[in-house]
């Protein structure tokens, strides 16, 4: 918002006279008439101390004032203890209690990055695990906010060399674990290949069946009543029953078709081994920790 100065000629003075009255019906009196500009307000109640032109004294804003800066300061010293007691049970491998300890001083005063980070580094064990670095985000988002430039240089200093070793060993070991993916797919596809064609093999020549039976049976069965004697009624009634049983046994063949060739499409896609899974953790962790330098 824009600030303004008012300026009045002839020295003239704004004053602030209380009134009584809610709708300021009251007319200034003859003894009032000067340069001055008198302005009528409410005479409002607990507005704390005030003087005799209505307005908190100087000293009792400066009281407030102070007891503010007491408070603050106090919450300060709090948390610096707090967050000491951080850093000494951090140091003894007691990451459960550093942690607490650091929530407490944050909780304290919230403006200080230090135990913000003090989380992150629990979390991830001094930035050497990152397991469990999505459980902290939000702290180190906060930590993020809150570091003036000179604060992230000095934890480049001491946190960049070992993390851009972790991120060329994580892009290296990304980069063995998909080799090996691809070896263990090549190998395996002539396998898996050929089950899917003899499954297709098989599944053609049931269904084939099937269909021959179903379509002498139905054929069949419009005569059943046209012709004397069992000759048209036994051979419908057969060719129905194995209509059905093949029915039953492509059915069977479907399923391990489906089987092979659903193995068949994930041999061929990338990372579907479990040196493939490994593969995408590694790069996904190479991408964090890159992402955390970028950030210091």
């Amino acid at each position: 918002m824009e600030e303004r100065n008012l300026e009045l000629d002839d020295d003239g003075k704004i004053k602030l006279r209380k009134r009584s009255d809610a709708l300021g019906d009251e007319q200034p009196s003859e003894g009032d008439a000067s340069d001055d500009i008198i302005l009528d307000i409410p005479d409002f109640k607990g507005f704390g101390e005030e003087n005799e032109d209505g307005a908190v004294s100087d000293e009792e804003l400066l009281r407030r004032r102070q007891e503010r800066e007491e408070e603050e300061q106090r919450r300060k010293n709090r948390a610096k203890e707090l967050f000491a007691e951080g850093e000494e049970l951090f140091a003894q491998g007691d990451l459960d209690g550093a942690g607490e300890k650091f929530l407490d001083s944050a909780a304290s005063y919230s403006a200080d990055w230090r135990p913000w980070f003090g989380v992150v580094r629990v979390q991830t064990k001094d930035l050497t695990d990152f397991t469990s670095i999505y459980d902290c985000e939000q702290a180190y988002d906060k930590a993020l906010r809150r570091m003036r430039p000179e604060d992230k240089a000095a934890l480049a200093e001491k946190y960049a060399a070992s993390l851009e070793k972790m991120a060329e060993e994580n892009a290296q070991d990304s980069a063995d674990f998909t080799a090996q993916d691809t070896k263990e797919r090549e190998e395996a596809r002539p396998k898996i290949q050929a089950e899917y064609k003899k499954s297709l093999k098989f599944l053609i020549v049931n269904a084939v069946i099937f269909a021959v039976f179903l379509i002498a049976s139905c054929s069949l069965a419009p005569f059943v009543n046209t012709v004397q004697g069992m000759q048209i009624l036994i051979p419908a009634i057969i060719c129905g029953v194995l209509a059905i049983v093949f029915l039953a046994v492509t059915a069977v063949f479907l399923r391990r078709f489906l089987a092979a060739r659903f193995a068949l499409v994930k041999n061929r896609r990338a990372g579907t081994t479990a040196a493939g899974e490994q593969a995408r953790i590694h790069a996904e962790t190479e991408e964090l920790i890159r992402s955390i330098l970028e950030d210091l």
